[in-house]
């Protein structure tokens, strides 16, 4: 579904990624671990289409994807949330999702109340603001929502779009033990004909949801397996639990 082959990125003479091959398949729930400066977020920003790669190929699904633009890319089906929240503060969460369910089904307008309209795209605001636990916060205005809504509405933004590949960079990070609850029985609930990477800090949530388990360290990857792999991992250990200086 997702190949990456030889995939580098350079600012300067740093090397922020660095020769990185990896291959996901359709439906795979594959986390993404490393320490901060690991290139991770560089990473989905190279997958997005929001940055260059200096070297390397990106195919989706079979087609190379490199010298297509973030727009076009979504236009393919890749979808991202971001670790901070871009979000329209002055509309509710009932409009955030109806502008990108309208923009996802083609029938985006200048007006929100345009968009509102269309019985296909309030059903699938409802079908969405259910999938992240928000039914009951639909009406309610961004700038004032909590910042766990906040993160979920972030979340329900990228499946508006109906993507065939999710990239979640740290969807639980700044959260409590109750929404990392709930953000892994969203994951578990998504449906698998979503493809999701995911960069994650707990690794309770990171394990608990991954088929497989990539990590990078200074921009290279340096083990990928499956969790119960990862888990008894000296190099993996080292990273985590030793210096963190470990350099292929």
């Amino acid at each position: 579904m997702l190949e990456v082959k030889g995939l580098s990125k350079d600012f300067g003479g740093l090397h922020v990624i660095r020769d990185l091959s990896l291959s996901v398949t359709a439906g795979e729930r594959r986390v993404i671990l490393g320490p901060n400066g690991a290139g991770k977020t560089t990473l989905f920003h190279l997958l997005a289409g929001t940055l260059k790669p200096s070297k390397g190929e990106i195919f989706l699904d079979g087609q190379p994807i490199k010298a297509f633009d973030a727009v076009k890319r979504a236009r393919l089906g890749i979808a991202r949330s971001y670790q901070k929240n871009n979000l329209f503060e002055t509309l509710t969460i009932r409009e955030n999702l109806m502008l990108a369910a309208a923009a996802a089904l083609g029938k985006s307008t200048h007006m929100v109340k345009d968009s509102s309209r269309h019985p296909d795209i309030r059903q699938r605001i409802d079908e969405i603001a259910e999938q992240v636990s928000l039914a009951d916060q639909l009406d309610q205005t961004v700038g004032t929502a909590s910042y766990g809504n906040r993160r979920q509405l972030e979340v329900g933004l990228a499946l508006a779009t109906r993507p065939k590949l999710l990239l979640m960079d740290e969807p639980t990070s700044g959260v409590g033990p109750t929404m990392i609850d709930r953000f892994h029985r969203l994951l578990e609930q998504l449906p698998r004909d979503i493809t999701v990477l995911i960069i994650e800090h707990d690794m309770d949530l990171a394990f608990g949801v991954a088929d497989r388990i990539t990590v990078l360290n200074f921009g290279e990857k340096v083990f990928e397996g499956t969790p119960e792999d990862t888990r008894g991992n000296a190099t993996v250990r080292d990273i985590y639990l030793g210096t963190g200086g470990y350099h292929a």
